[in-house]
């Protein structure tokens, strides 16, 4: 298992090496707190590094003041990256973020990130966590083994950024 520790904000930069790519058959679809499955190839490619220069400008607008970031390394190589948002309602923090090294996906890369995000949350006085998790069968599946559950109460302008995210919390 890789080493989990925050990030400074001169690492976020180092998410470039992440590889996001993943490949699947089956998107899924959220309504209220029901969400669907239907058969659709689809493909993330990899991200360009303008790409993740965007991701690095949005953290930067919320960490350290309002957030953090934990990383996750094999060596010196981040291999993971989870960001924290606090604040998104009162009471409740966002995981704004998680992306995992392809190559070392189910290998608790992504429960590590998640758990250190939690506990962040919790111990500054969330009571719920949001995510919008990229409506995949992996992605989706991941979180509800975490606990957390599709929201028929969506953040709006959350939702009108990711509309086809399943967007889910997670009671702290």
């Amino acid at each position: 298992m890789a080493g989990i520790r925050e990030l400074t904000l001169d690492e976020l930069r180092l998410a470039t090496a992440i590889d996001v790519t993943e490949d699947g058959g089956v998107v899924l679809e959220q309504r209220g707190t029901a969400v669907t499955a239907r058969a659709e190839e689809w493909h993330r490619p990899p991200r360009s590094p303008e790409r993740w220069a965007e991701f690095e400008a949005g953290w930067r607008a919320f960490i350290p003041d309002a957030g953090c970031a934990l990383g996750a390394f094999d060596g010196p190589r981040l291999v993971g990256i989870a960001t924290l948002r606090r604040g998104v309602r009162p009471g409740m923090d966002q995981l704004e973020a998680l992306f995992v090294d392809r190559a070392h996906r189910r290998m608790g890369v992504a429960a590590a990130l998640t758990a250190g995000i939690e506990a962040r949350a919790r111990s500054g006085g969330a009571r719920v966590l949001y995510v919008s998790a990229t409506p995949s069968e992996s992605a989706v599946g991941f979180y509800a083994s975490r606990g957390f559950v599709p929201t028929a109460d969506p953040i709006p302008e959350l939702l009108a950024l990711e509309p086809e995210d399943v967007h889910m919390v997670l009671a702290l």
